[in-house]
């Protein structure tokens, strides 16, 4: 049941092909949003200064004129096709004072409707498209469009944010993999991680952040300064605990047990029969199975099993990285079955009971179910 572990395997680096096309999209992806907050997001700021700076235009204005200056026509809302707080985008169907009927996309924030059927609203365009609705007593509400000058530059500004800060995370995790990852003989190093998570983590803020909020460039670029500075001395403070503390060999565990039986999701490394990512530990059963209520197709551990110790996933264990693909907090207990190593990947929080049951003589001839 239990596959001998080969001291000899270790993870494989990848090759010279694969890291070049990894840090060759990294690149790729640092250049393509530099390009999107220098070029499609400075032309939406300056959409956005020319609209606050725009006037109203002047009776008889010719069209080419009218386009730079703020239109302004009364409507009726005829009828609102997406009733209701959960929608931020608002679909209104108006008709103009000469009849003409006309759909307006309206982005809404707040819990109230912003008009009513049968309201008389007043429209506000600027160089073709409708940016704004006038509403409510004397028009004196505004709701903007989904062509909101002051947060055209959303989407670039939040992709290329994203792809600036994914792109060196790419290529990081590849160098660490290809030339830094001896340097630590574990599968997961804090020196690999902590930068890494910090790059993803503060890209995928700005983004969510630029979609998701109506605040204007400014003030967003603001916060994503402050917000970058925050993360930036996490980061430090984290590195700074890691490299104090040291990467300990062996992790002091307390063990538990009790009359109960419980079923955690582990890992048997090496494990070539399929013997199943659940273990079973109870009164007198310790043993995997396929099954997540561990009710049947039981394979019992050796009898003889001895723990020696309980200590992170190195990079030479089989299938440590991909043990920690699913979860960090994964931990090894280290045992041996006479002559044979034998290496089970709990979490953190499940560990006490598994060290329970490994330091708790258990009869022998016990067999599962």
């Amino acid at each position: 049941m239990i596959a001998e572990k080969n001291p000899k395997e270790s993870a494989g680096k990848p090759s010279w092909l694969a890291a070049a096309v990894v840090i060759g999209l990294g690149v790729a992806a640092m250049l393509v949003g530099a390009f999107l907050l220098l070029v499609p997001v400075r032309t939406a700021e300056a959409a956005a200064r020319d609209f606050a700076a725009a006037d109203t235009c002047a009776p008889g204005l010719p069209p080419r004129e009218q386009a730079q200056c703020l239109s302004r026509t009364t409507a009726t809302v005829e009828r609102d096709r997406n009733p209701g707080i959960r929608h931020l985008v608002r679909s209104l169907d108006v008709v103009h004072a000469d009849g003409r009927r006309q759909v307006v996309k309206v982005q809404w924030h707040r819990a109230e409707a912003p008009t009513a059927v049968g309201e008389q609203v007043r429209l506000v365009a600027w160089r073709g498209e409708i940016r704004s609705v006038e509403y409510g007593p004397r028009l004196s509400r505004t709701a903007h469009t989904v062509d909101n000058p002051y947060t055209g530059y959303a989407v670039p500004f939040g992709w290329g944010a994203f792809l600036l800060l994914f792109g060196p995370a790419m290529v990081w995790m590849e160098c660490w993999q290809r030339w830094l990852s001896g340097r630590t003989r574990r599968a997961m190093a804090w020196q690999f991680l902590v930068p890494l998570m910090t790059l993803v983590i503060l890209g995928v803020s700005v983004l969510v952040a630029a979609l998701i909020s109506d605040l204007r460039f400014p003030v967003l670029l603001r916060w994503t300064a402050a917000g970058t500075v925050l993360a930036l001395l996490v980061a430090g403070a984290v590195s700074l605990y890691k490299w104090r503390r040291g990467e300990p060999e062996t992790y002091e565990v307390e063990p538990r047990r009790d009359e109960r039986e419980r079923v955690f999701r582990a890992v048997l490394l090496g494990d070539e029969d399929g013997v199943g990512d659940h273990l079973v530990i109870g009164p007198g059963v310790l043993a995997f199975s396929i099954d997540p209520t561990g009710s049947f197709r039981r394979k019992p551990l050796p009898d003889g099993l001895v723990l020696e110790r309980v200590r992170p996933v190195l990079a030479t264990d089989p299938g440590g990285a991909d043990v920690l693909g699913r979860d960090l907090s994964y931990r090894i207990a280290q045992c041996r079955d006479g002559e044979r190593e034998v290496l089970i990947a709990v979490r953190r929080r499940d560990m006490p009971w598994l060290v329970g049951a490994l330091t708790e003589a258990r009869p022998a001839g016990v067999a599962g179910r």
